[in-house]
């Protein structure tokens, strides 16, 4: 190996190695066990020197530049940084806390260790966990959700050189069907509206836009300059693709007028503010109202479902709320039987008279 060599001192009945330590960037010199009177004592003194030098270099390297802490971190601030991009960073770092619990229970240090066996794994180790907030079994899908961190940081760690490959590139494991997201009713429309009264401020405004418009919830809290009372029109940025958000404009709802009004005569800049777990929030309000199979985003079902109920054209429809997507748009929907009459109607001229 370079840098080892053996050697013989006067004094010393020894044989003495020299070997290049990487991580003191300097050249030692050790005596061996073994003697110059010995056959096969120089060889023998030789495979030690050769040891050390692969162990000190073992040692640089699970101690250098690419152990997970020494630059996953930083990394995350630096892609996703910048106000549009915020809640992916919220979300990177809770799925990054999850990864280095589980790199750390597996002594997994640095990229290259990680194995195609460690992913599936992590979401088998992901999937066992219980939620703290709803007490509930974590998902595949929440795993999954996860490892496309881990998906980021490891692409990253092959372009730094640290790995070869990315272990999770085409996983090819399938999502579950997601749950799917109710309709509000017109009694829990009234049920929510009554106990808003006595909740904080910004629930109530985010709730009035979202079921008039049927944004997401982290749209609601936009500044008021995008709302033009005179055109009768709102912008907004919606969920768009590499940290650009997706900006569109459409028609102001006219039960939304009153409230934006008054929120500019109170000289308010901004819709509301949202804290920071305002989905966790939104959470234990239905469950307190005993409405726990809603969420947040049941307002957005309910709007396009209303919609297509109401025979609305999809394309309008699809503008309103801002999708690119008519097979997105599509799932929203929750129509039931009976609102299929207009079809009925539609195929009356096929009857036989009978």
């Amino acid at each position: 190996m370079k840098y080892v060599s053996v050697y013989a001192r006067v004094r010393s009945p020894f044989w003495w190695i020299a070997y290049w330590d990487p991580k003191q960037q300097k050249r030692l010199y050790k005596p061996t066990p073994f003697r110059k009177d010995v056959v096969q004592g120089k060889r023998k003194a030789l495979d030690l020197a050769n040891e050390l030098c692969r162990d000190a270099q073992v040692d640089k390297e699970e101690n250098g530049a690419d152990r997970w802490e020494n630059w996953v971190d930083h990394f995350l601030e630096q892609r996703y940084s910048g106000p549009t991009r915020r809640k992916s960073l919220i979300r990177m770092r809770g799925a990054w806390t999850q990864w280095r619990a589980f790199l750390d229970q597996r002594k997994i240090r640095v990229p290259r260790a990680l194995t195609y066996n460690d992913v599936l794994a992590f979401i088998d180790w992901r999937s066992s966990q219980i939620k703290q907030v709803s007490k509930k079994q974590v998902s595949k899908n929440t795993a999954l959700t996860d490892s496309k961190c881990m998906s980021v940081a490891m692409r990253e760690a092959v372009h730094r050189g640290f790995c070869q490959g990315n272990p999770l590139d085409h996983i090819g494991i399938p999502r579950d069907p997601p749950a799917e997201k109710p309709e509000i009713t017109d009694e829990e429309l009234v049920k929510i509206r009554e106990a808003l009264k006595s909740r904080p401020e910004w629930m109530s405004v985010c709730f009035e836009i979202a079921i008039h418009q049927g944004c997401r919830l982290s749209e609601t809290a936009m500044p008021l300059d995008r709302v033009d009372l005179g055109k009768g029109t709102i912008q907004f940025y919606g969920k768009g693709r590499n940290g650009k958000p997706h900006v569109f404009t459409t028609r102001l709802h006219p039960g939304l007028r009153p409230i934006i009004e008054k929120l500019r005569a109170s000289g308010r800049k901004v819709t509301c503010d949202l804290p920071e777990m305002a989905g966790k929030e939104w959470h234990f309000f239905f469950k307190r109202i005993e409405l726990p199979h809603l969420m947040f985003h049941c307002t957005r079902v309910t709007v396009i479902t209303r919609m297509a109920r109401a025979g609305v054209p999809i394309s309008q429809a699809m503008a309103y709320v801002g999708h690119a997507s008519e097979l997105i748009h599509k799932i929203y929907q929750r129509l039931r039987p009976a609102d299929t009459g207009a079809a009925v109607e539609a195929l009356a001229g096929l009857s036989t008279g009978q």
